[in-house]
């Protein structure tokens, strides 16, 4: 069960130039307020100050920072610059960033989000990261699997891509369970932890995705 609770869609039949003609007439997202998800045990919404904390374990984690290049988010101040960064791209429509938390509760326990989003060819990335000691319970391919959906049904997409280091066994496992198919290796891509490593790109066309849905 997904379903949005909150948030704002219109229909736009056209753009202004030929080349941004909706595809699929689908309802194009008009990021006037933040959209809520739920899913049988998580609910997805806004980050708030309040989760400053949560993101500084999350992105000070040497189990998630293996297969991340950036420093740990070790200061309360730099998790709430995070956090005003996510909620700034939403502002400027450029992105939305969830918040995790278990259903009846409001702990944030992760983030997922969408970026790069490309209006003229139809497609955007999305990227997950969930706190260690929530692992291995199928939240992180919950979350995404509500985020594909809403992403599909509320802003004009033909493809959602996604990367992950090479050797990133259980975000794979993720991407794989959502329906994505393995595109290609960038090699030695990235500089990470003193050394150069390879990326693998994923993608899941709209076909694809409806064909999971019958």
């Amino acid at each position: 069960m997904t379903h949005a609770v909150s948030g704002s869609v219109f229909i736009q039949w056209a753009y202004d130039s030929p080349s941004m003609t909706s595809r699929y007439m689908a309802p194009i997202f008009d990021f006037l307020e933040f959209p809520v998800l739920e899913t049988t045990r998580l609910r997805l919404r806004q980050l708030r100050h309040e989760d400053a904390p949560a993101l500084s374990e999350l992105f000070s984690s040497p189990d998630v920072l293996r297969f991340l290049s950036q420093p740990p988010l070790d200061t309360h101040d730099k998790a709430i610059g995070l956090i005003d960064w996510f909620n700034g791209a939403f502002d400027k429509h450029e992105g939305i960033q969830w918040a995790l938390t278990l259903q009846g509760e409001d702990q944030c326990i992760g983030t997922c989000g969408l970026y790069d989003w490309e209006r003229e060819h139809h497609y955007l990335d999305i990227g997950y990261h969930l706190l260690p000691a929530y692992w291995g319970k199928g939240y992180t391919t919950e979350a995404c699997k509500a985020m594909i959906a809403w992403s599909f049904e509320h802003m004009d997409l033909h493809r959602i891509q996604a990367d992950c280091t090479d050797g990133n066994i259980a975000s794979e496992r993720v991407l794989t369970k959502c329906g994505f198919k393995l595109e290609g290796i960038w090699r030695q891509k990235y500089w990470e932890h003193g050394r150069f490593v390879d990326n693998k790109q994923f993608g899941l066309l709209r076909s694809e995705f409806e064909a999971l849905q019958r």
